[in-house]
């Protein structure tokens, strides 16, 4: 017999095992059986020597841990003798420091004084002022842009740093610009060049670019002699440079230490060292600029010649004497009087009175209207959706009147020349007749562009609403060109360019009218300025947009009217009645206005009441001269042109704020809409229960308004199914259950009254659309960018039975999620156990394997051994969940079934359950072996 044909057990079977030095140690056997037994208990050894030698790791690495810690604690104790040890040092450095630090102070103080790091340039010559001259100091911080307006093309905020050369030679050419600055003959000013951020893109450039836009700079006046000083930076000034007149008591007068009042504080005295102790830093502050202009005087010769005995900065005798002179006017302004509204509000209230036939003038290539251009993307170009067309290059011009051609998208529409070009095909080839260039070729557009302006723009001025001396009060106010209008100076100036080369082209009428309204008896010293607000107010009150210098016979036509509205307002100045009639017209309730139209009637105007849109419809009463009221039309509008032509003489401030002008097909009043509501609702009762009917309109859109009708269909509310559902009336129900529908509907004002035209339902028109489970957003709501709904119409009684009915669905969804809730928790206590046996399981197969290979005595090898494995769930938790809940929901006991039946019966009933849950209804749940487990 060969080898090949002994019987497995008699074959010689040789293992080969490494011993703990690594040698190979044979272990045979007379047959398989003995061989895997001497294997196993080789196995065991090694098993044993590796747990050896984690124990010893674990040891070691405990060790480790413990001499870690140990060191740890060293560090900490070494880190706190090293603090405790730096504390003292520092607490016996402290008083070093501080003195050192006040040391470093009063040496920059002295420096200040001394005049070290301080450039002093003289940039005009000549006379000195006498010696008797008082000095003085200007409290107020001047910005150059805002004084010259130089170099204004630059950006639109004027001049920065780099254009001081600019200032310079602006100051020096005209006497008038310097008494702007500083008037006083002997006298000093500080300016900082600009307080207009830079914003050039690139963060270190502007951070550069500001700090120098805030270094201050020293304007030193001396009779006809002007200097230029600049101090240490370190020296910041922002707003003034000066305390207000007890401050400079306060802090100078030495009666604060006990002593005799007038003697002056000496710098690097024992009392300067105190008062620098004493005072706080805003104090300190106005001393040092007190010391640079002490050092100043007696170092230099700015100011001289002196008064005997000179000028002591820091004594408030020398003040009290009259030698030094202070300006308090941190919070005044070079003005031409007191204004009653900034020019933003102004700016505001007359744009809003803008009508086609007017003009306006801006900047087009201001941030803002930058700011309007929507920029493209990799496949589309960009485009600015205030032009047409709206990829042009061309913008409208500067500084130049535009006349509003028309309205559109809630604004007005200007035209202007462009300056580009376009491409067409079959051009003509010039002086070639009958000759046509192949392609397409550039040639000047035809027509031309268009843009559109919006009330709210603030780049844009109303040209016709404005007067001079509106434009020059606001270009002279300093504090309304800092706070309001830098940018728009460009364009002030312009206008003011415009109007008065208006007026030279209208010299000769005005002379005339001059002429006329001496013979009305009017003032000859009046006379000029009486025509300007009369020729002004005719124009705008007829949308006049030329200069009255063409037709003969038009001209007299505005001269008799001008003449008449001259002797309209002199007869209503003289009228005695005319405090009867405004007494009569407060009493009309909710009156905002009182006013004399041109034709000298008087009425009084109150807002419409129960006005769906506020500001635009008036109740206007009629007057009569004895102040009894006449008659009372309702729900006007009134005309931009009468508005401006009304002589006011009692008005509410919300008067001011209301919006003339409006286009009446674009407005419904309120017995309109209550006639479309009505038609609505009729519309809405023929198919159901009418609910509501909610309005859509967009002021951007003014041409397009939109209702809405929502009503009930089925049952009522109080018999209707209740479904449970957290959302009722959403979406989701308005696709499944769609109890409550809709009608839409456009307004149509195109006839005599409007109309409803029926339009399909676009858009999320579900009933419960915000949070309140309404269709309509709350008038007392937050109000936010986009337009939304508004109510216009409800049937309160119904809506709270609907709102009821859509409470007791959430209660019931409520209610079932509770339910369902209780019956997964149920469920749930099923689950634990069978996981924790099927994990029982799992494990006694694996010890069964352990014993197989290791033996019955290598119990001190199990922990190990069970930590080194690797177990998995092999059926889902929401499974075996999903099999119990099924089971209880079909009202089968759970108890003493195994797994398999439960997933035979679950797939039987189509894998349902009363909760979330993904498994496929076509195939049966795997129970991996573990379907014999008993329940």
């Amino acid at each position: 017999m060969s080898a090949a044909q002994q019987p497995a057990a008699t074959v010689h079977v040789q293992a080969m095992t490494e011993t703990e030095g690594g040698s190979l140690i044979p272990y045979t056997g007379a047959d398989a059986a003995s061989t895997r037994e001497a294997i196993v208990n080789a196995r065991v050894e090694l098993a044993r020597q590796r747990a050896s030698i984690s124990r010893a790791q674990e040891q070691a690495r405990a060790d480790l841990a413990r001499k870690r810690g140990e060191l740890d604690r060293q560090r900490r104790e070494m880190e706190a003798q090293f603090e405790k040890e730096r504390a003292e040092l520092e607490a016996q450095m402290r008083p070093l420091q501080e003195q050192l630090a006040k040391m470093t102070e009063v040496m920059w103080s002295v420096d200040l004084y001394l005049g070290r790091d301080e450039s002093l340039q003289l940039i005009r010559d000549g006379k000195p002022a006498p010696a008797d001259t008082p000095i003085t100091v200007r409290q107020k911080i001047l910005v150059m842009a805002e004084e010259s307006l130089v170099l204004m093309g630059a950006g639109q905020t004027g001049m920065d740093a780099d254009g001081i050369p600019e200032f310079i030679s602006w100051l020096c050419a005209d006497d008038a610009n310097l008494s702007r600055v500083l008037p006083e003959e002997k006298g000093v000013v500080v300016l900082v060049p600009t307080r207009v951020k830079s914003r050039s893109g690139n963060a270190f450039e502007d951070a550069a670019r500001d700090e120098a836009n805030s270094e201050s700079f020293w304007l030193l006046r001396n009779g006809e002699k002007l200097y230029l000083l600049t101090v240490d930076p370190k020296l910041r000034l922002i707003d003034r440079i000066l305390p207000n007149r007890t401050e400079f008591v306060d802090v100078f007068d030495q009666k604060l230490f006990g002593m005799k009042v007038g003697e002056p504080v000496r710098p690097g005295s024992e009392e300067w060292f105190k008062l620098e102790k004493v005072a706080d830093a805003r104090r300190r502050h106005y001393m040092r600029v007190m010391l640079v202009l002490k050092g100043i005087t007696e170092r230099t010769p700015v100011w001289h010649p002196l008064p005997e005995g000179g000028v002591d900065f820091m004594s408030v005798r020398d003040q009290d004497r009259g030698k030094i002179q202070l300006i308090q006017d941190g919070d005044q302004s070079l003005q031409l009087g007191e204004a009653s509204e900034t020019f933003s509000q102004w700016q505001r209230r007359l744009n809003a009175l803008l009508r086609p036939g007017l003009r306006v003038i801006g900047d087009w290539h201001s941030e803002g209207f930058r700011d309007e251009y929507v920029r493209g993307e990799s496949y589309r170009r960009g485009y600015h959706p205030r032009l047409y067309p709206d990829r042009i290059d061309t913008r409208p011009a500067t500084g130049v009147p535009h006349l509003i051609e028309g309205r559109k998208d809630g604004g007005f529409v200007i035209r202007f020349e462009r300056t580009d070009s376009v491409y067409k095909r079959n051009v003509p080839v010039p002086d070639r007749p009958g000759y046509h260039y192949v392609g397409e070729m550039p040639v000047a557009p035809k027509q031309r562009a268009s843009c559109v302006v919006m009330a709210s723009d603030d780049w844009v001025l109303p040209f016709d609403l404005i007067t001079v001396p509106e434009l020059e009060w606001f270009l002279a106010s300093r504090e309304e060109r800092s706070k309001h209008f830098l940018s728009m100076v460009p364009v002030i100036r312009a206008a003011l360019e415009a109007k008065r080369a208006e007026a030279d082209a209208e010299r000769e009428f005005r002379v005339l009218l001059e002429a006329l309204l001496a013979t009305e008896g009017a003032e000859a010293s009046d006379a000029p300025a009486l025509v300007d607000e009369l020729v002004h107010w005719w124009k705008v009150a007829h949308t006049w947009s030329k200069p009255l210098n063409g037709s003969g016979s038009h001209e007299k036509k505005a001269a008799d009217q001008i003449l008449a509205e001259y002797r309209s307002r002199r007869a209503a100045a003289g009228d005695a009645a005319e405090d009867l009639i405004v007494a009569a017209g407060q009493t009309v309730p909710g009156v905002i206005a009182v006013a004399r139209d041109r034709q000298g009637r008087w009425f009084a105007y109150a807002p419409s009441p129960g006005a769906h849109e506020p500001g635009v419809f008036l109740d206007v009463t009629r007057i009569r001269r004895n102040g009894s009221l006449g008659d009372t039309k309702r729900w006007q509008i009134l005309a931009t042109r009468t508005a401006a032509a009304l002589h006011v003489a009692w008005q509410a401030e919300e008067w001011a704020t209301w919006t003339h002008g409006q286009v009446r097909k674009q407005r419904l009043s309120e017995p309109e809409r209550a006639t479309l509501v009505a038609q609505a609702r009729e519309q809405a009762a023929a198919a159901g229960t009418a609910i509501c009917v909610i309005e859509f309109w967009d002021p951007k859109n003014p041409v397009e308004r939109r209702m809405r009708a929502y009503y009930w269909v089925g049952d009522d509310p109080e018999n209707a199914i209740v479904v449970p559902d957290e959302s009722s009336f959403g979406w989701r129900w308005a696709l499944t259950n769609p109890a409550i529908k809709a009608l839409s509907w456009r307004v149509d004002a195109g006839g005599e009254s409007p109309q409803l035209v029926a339009t399909s339902n676009t858009g999320d028109y579900s009933f419960a659309k915000y949070a309140d489970g309404i269709p309509w957003w709350p008038d007392d709501a937050t109000r936010y960018s986009e337009v939304r709904p508004r109510l216009v119409w409800l049937d309160e009684p119904f809506h709270e039975l609907v709102q009821a009915y859509r409470s007791r669905c959430a209660a019931a969804a409520k209610a079932e999620r509770e339910e369902r809730r209780a019956a997964e928790t149920a469920a749930y206590r099923y689950v634990r156990p069978i996981e924790t046996a099927i994990y029982e399981a799992q494990v006694a197969a694996v010890r069964e394997r352990f014993e197989e290979d290791y033996g019955r005595d290598a119990d001190d090898l199990w922990d190990a051994h069970l930590k080194s494995i690797t177990t998995t769930t092999p059926i889902h938790s929401r499974d075996l969940w999903a099999l119990i809940a099924s089971a209880q929901r079909r009202g089968e006991p759970v108890v003493g079934r195994t797994l398999d039946e439960l997933a035979d019966a679950a797939y039987e009933a189509g894998n349902t359950a009363p909760g979330e849950w993904h498994h496929s209804r076509h195939n049966r749940v795997d129970t991996a072996g573990f379907g014999h487990l008993v329940e």
